[in-house]
């Protein structure tokens, strides 16, 4: 729980000052109606943080208003709500205390730094990873979600996490189908997404979505291995043991498998935790943006995640001092480093949720 006799000014002489921009930003957001109120909010938990991602949880509103209050008094910097609808939010403990009613089904995509990233900092971001957090929302959705379940974009919500990755919603239209996948067990959610990281694949007998998907990537990549037998027989065991570059098939099966960086706790968790749609991710300041399939090809984070109000000429912040090298990071197409002796709130709040050591002078 979050001790509120602690002087965290004293720990971190900003906190007064990032928390008025986090207020600011929350009071647009909820007049903008782009802040998520949790549906059916009295069964659901609320959690949030400030230096740290979770500070306190276990908490509930009964209505829209007092929720909104409370994050306005607030103005938390991680802010969270829980995917499992209760009985008793409000209670310590695991589901069976709580008396879990439903859960939302949610995958959250949290990629790590790629080979063509030039940070060393591995909690820094930058296109490259951003781009491959994009690419691999792409293949959830475009190679599993829709084509072996049966899904369209219109029963998805697809949600830039503020960070490095993305929330993908299964919102069905279908009401009926919603209500089933909503009570789905802790082991039922296991194995969906044990199936979808390829985890549960027999060789002795690949089903058609592996297949389909496994035969895409060898015509693909590696033209030469051939696919005719693969094509007409499900027993690709035997027909790997028979082949004199079997490593390099299993190399290529293996990299299929493992494309997604899928955080598997947020699908079999039963009390967990994810960020709210329309808040700030308390690491970066950037936007827990909801995005349509249709606009996620062009949505780039380090532009459209940005708070507008956050990035302009004349909202500047004097940095006296920065105590270490940083890599660059590009925002709304302006570089920013050690370098700077002027940025805007947005790369402010950045610095700060990276925990870089700075002087800052306001001169709004």
């Amino acid at each position: 729980m979050f001790n509120e006799n602690i002087n965290i000014e004293e720990i971190n002489p900003l906190f007064n000052e990032i928390k008025k921009l986090y207020r600011q930003y929350f009071e647009y957001s909820i007049k903008r109606k782009w802040l998520e109120v949790p549906a059916d909010i009295q069964y659901r938990e609320i959690g949030y943080g400030y230096l740290k991602k979770v500070d306190d949880r276990n908490i509930v509103f009964n209505n829209e208003m007092d929720y909104k209050k409370w994050v306005l008094k607030k103005s938390p910097f991680h802010l969270y709500k829980s995917l499992t609808y209760t009985e008793l939010p409000e209670k310590k403990g695991g589901a069976s205390q709580k008396r879990l009613i439903k859960r939302e089904i949610a995958f959250d995509i949290d990629v790590h730094m790629t080979k063509r990233c030039t940070h060393k900092d591995e909690g820094w971001i930058c296109e490259h990873c951003l781009e491959e957090a994009k690419n691999q929302t792409y293949i959830l959705i475009d190679e599993f979600l829709i084509p072996d379940f049966g899904l369209s974009p219109k029963d998805l919500r697809i949600v830039f996490s503020g960070n490095r990755g993305y929330h993908i919603y299964l919102n069905p239209t279908d009401e009926e189908i919603k209500n089933t996948i909503e009570h789905w067990s802790r082991y039922q959610r296991r194995y969906f997404i044990e199936y979808i990281l390829g985890k549960n694949l027999n060789l002795n007998n690949v089903g058609s979505g592996w297949r389909r998907r496994i035969l895409k990537q060898f015509k693909e990549k590696t033209p030469k291995l051939g696919t005719k037998q693969f094509e007409k027989n499900p027993n690709w065991k035997a027909i790997i043991d028979k082949k004199s570059n079997a490593n390099k098939i299993m190399d290529r099966i293996n990299y299929t498998k493992n494309r997604l960086e899928l955080d598997e706790k947020v699908m079999e968790d039963d009390i967990r935790l994810l960020r709210t749609i329309g808040s700030l991710h308390g690491y970066t300041g950037f936007m827990v943006k909801e995005i349509k399939y249709h606009s996620l090809e062009v949505f780039n984070p380090l532009n459209h995640a940005v708070f507008s109000k956050f990035h302009k000429k004349y909202e500047k912040y004097y940095v006296v001092k920065i105590n270490q090298k940083l890599d660059d990071l590009t925002i709304n197409g302006e570089t920013y480093n050690h370098k700077n002796t002027e940025i805007p709130p947005s790369y402010l709040l950045f610095l700060f949720g990276h925990n870089i050591d700075m002087e800052v002078k306001n001169i709004q």
